[in-house]
Formats: structure tokens, C-alpha cells, sequence
């Protein structure tokens, strides 16, 4: 139910983005969010682990990394979400285990099964039905997603490097370090204009505008929304096994095609539907896979990091109450 809970909590916390995205610059939406959501995250500190390897000479460079390419990654989805439907959006989205798999062979030279590649394989065949990339179908906007999706798999890669620091240092210093890149731009120099640069190549900024009354309940529901499903999924993963709370992250397509059906007016393409449909099997197989190889490390989105199971224990069911630790009796436990 918290996963549920939670990734139904950013698919409406997108559609409130969606909906004032064309009205205000990206960085503008982004400082507001972000910001709801770091002051979430310092009251939930203590039951996400504390302040543990917060001052870790070697990760901090990896906080700093993940926070830069989440400020990239928002761009382009904030981005996607003004030139494209939801639907669509998620459907390139859905792809970052896909590319998490490829990255983590490169990376950390895993050995690859037969079958891994082949879900790979069938993953980008997916991705291949949904782009149609014809001359007379394709459409040069997906990309922008799909190159989203890859930057937020090198962000999952990344945080594998993170040894010492606790579930809210994880959690916490990329959406930090988000709010204090983009505050500066949001309040003195602007938003880069992406559309203009990708039409004529040149640089120019917007500035940020007075939150108008009427589109004032969307920014508090974008934000409220963003915080809500951080605090779930985050939750979902301190109390729930990962390889069943992952793949919760695939039913906001339902409310994709629902929003955009009902706010938007999209319709789905049918191919797009059928593409979908090959990604995200693909990507359900991957995060088993991941599941089984790395226990503590299954597949999560960015902006909620896996947090290792904990024994039984009695008391368990009070997910907000911090456990105390077990003494390691035997080697297993040890390991």
C-alpha cells in the first residue's frame, strides 16, 4: 500500500507539473519542490538512519555527481511533460533498468547471462516500437525522455559506490543539492530556454514570474505530492522486500493514461501501448534479476533509494519507530 500509495503520489504531483509547466520556468517548479521535499527529509532523518557518513571525503563526490545529474534529469522531464503526454513520457522513463543493466556490465563488469541479454534485447525492442524511428514517424521529442532515463540509470549505478552513508544521506543530499543548484537560477539569473536552444543553438534564460492565484494550488500540489511519495516509497522499501515494491513504479502509466486521457485529452498511440508493454516486462524481468544478484540494491527510482530489509521483529509493524540493532550471532548474519 505504500508503494501504491507512493507512486500514485508522483504521477499527481506530475500532472500538477504538467499542467503549470508551460506557465513557469523549470527551475522556477523545481526550487519549490525540492525544497517541500528536503524539509521532509530532515523531520523523517532519524527513522531513515541518521546523519550517518554524511562527512565521507570519498562519497560526498558522489552526492555531488547524483545531485547534478537530478538537476538534469528534472530539466528534461519538466521539459518532456510541456511537449509530450504523460503516457509518453513514462514509456521512455520506464526504460532505466534497461539501461542500469547495460552501465552496471560496463561499470562493475557483472557477468551477463544469456538471458539478461536477452531482456535487454527485448528491452530495446520495446523502446525501438515506441520511437517508429521512420522518417515519415519518428519523432525527435522522445529522446529527450529516453536520454532522461539513461542519466537517471548512471544515478543508480552511482549510488552503489555509497558504502557508508545512511538511506537519508542517500536520499537527502541529491534533492538538497538539487534545490541549492537551481535556487540561485530560480531567483536571480533565470531558466536555460531548452526550446531555443535546440531551434537556433543559442543560450538564453527566463526569468522567474509572480505565482499567479489561480495556478497557486498546482505548486502546493506538485510539491505536497513530490513529499508524500518520497515519504512512501521511501517507507515501502525500509519494511517491504524491494523485488515487490519496485515494480509499482510501472502502475503510473495507468495514471498517465488516465490524466491524459481525462485533463489532457491524449489519446495513446497503439504501437506506443505495445511498446510499453514490451519495456516494462523487460524491465520487471531486470529488477528480479537485480533482486536476486544484489538483496540491498534492488532497482529504485532516483529520488527513492532501497533501504535493506530488517529481521522480524515484533515490533515491526510500526514502520516509524526505529529498531534496535541485533548483535551478529552467526557468520550469515555477519555477511
Amino acid at each position: 500500500m505504500l508503494a501504491l500509495g507512493g507512486y500514485t503520489a508522483f504521477a499527481w504531483s506530475d500532472t500538477a507539473v504538467k499542467w503549470i509547466a508551460p506557465h513557469y520556468p523549470v527551475f522556477q517548479v523545481m526550487a519549490i519542490q525540492t525544497g517541500f521535499a528536503s524539509i521532509i527529509f530532515l523531520f523523517l532523518a532519524r527513522f531513515l538512519g541518521g546523519w550517518s557518513g554524511w562527512s565521507d571525503k570519498r562519497e560526498i563526490k558522489f552526492h555531488l555527481v547524483r545531485a547534478v545529474f537530478n538537476v538534469l534529469v528534472s530539466m528534461l522531464v519538466f521539459y518532456s511533460f510541456t511537449i509530450m503526454s504523460l503516457a509518453s513520457v513514462y514509456s521512455m522513463i520506464f526504460a532505466k533498468p534497461i539501461f542500469a543493466a547495460i552501465l552496471a556490465i560496463i561499470f562493475y563488469r557483472e557477468v551477463v547471462t544469456g538471458s539478461r541479454w536477452a531482456a535487454i534485447a527485448v528491452g530495446f525492442a520495446g523502446v525501438l516500437i515506441i520511437l517508429q524511428p521512420s522518417p515519415e514517424t519518428f519523432r525527435a521529442e522522445l529522446l529527450i525522455p529516453l536520454l532522461a532515463a539513461f542519466l537517471v540509470a548512471i544515478m543508480f549505478i552511482l549510488s552503489r559506490s555509497l558504502t557508508k552513508a545512511s538511506p537519508f544521506i542517500m536520499s537527502f543530499y541529491p534533492v538538497a543539492g538539487t534545490c541549492l543548484i537551481v535556487m540561485p537560477f530560480a531567483l536571480y539569473f533565470g531558466t536555460p530556454d531548452i526550446s531555443l536552444l535546440l531551434a537556433e543553438g543559442r543560450l538564453a534564460f527566463i526569468p522567474s514570474k509572480p505565482i499567479a492565484l489561480e495556478h497557486l494550488p498546482y505548486f502546493i500540489m506538485a510539491a505536497a505530492f513530490s513529499g508524500t511519495g518520497i515519504l512512501c516509497v521511501s517507507l515501502a522499501f525500509r519494511v517491504g522486500e524491494a523485488a515487490m515494491v519496485a515494480p509499482f513504479l510501472y502502475t503510473e502509466m495507468i495514471w498517465g493514461i488516465l490524466f491524459g486521457l481525462l485533463i489532457f485529452g491524449d489519446i495513446p498511440r497503439p504501437l506506443m501501448l505495445v511498446g510499453t508493454a514490451i519495456v516494462v516486462a523487460s524491465g520487471l524481468y531486470l529488477i528480479l534479476i537485480e533482486r536476486w544478484r544484489r538483496p540491498a540494491l534492488a532497482a529504485a527510482p532516483a529520488t527513492a533509494v532501497p533501504i535493506p530489509r530488517r529481521k522480524s521483529n515484533p515490533r515491526r509493524w510500526n514502520i516509524f519507530h526505529p529498531q534496535p540493532a541485533q548483535k551478529p550471532d552467526t557468520p550469515e548474519h555477519q555477511e
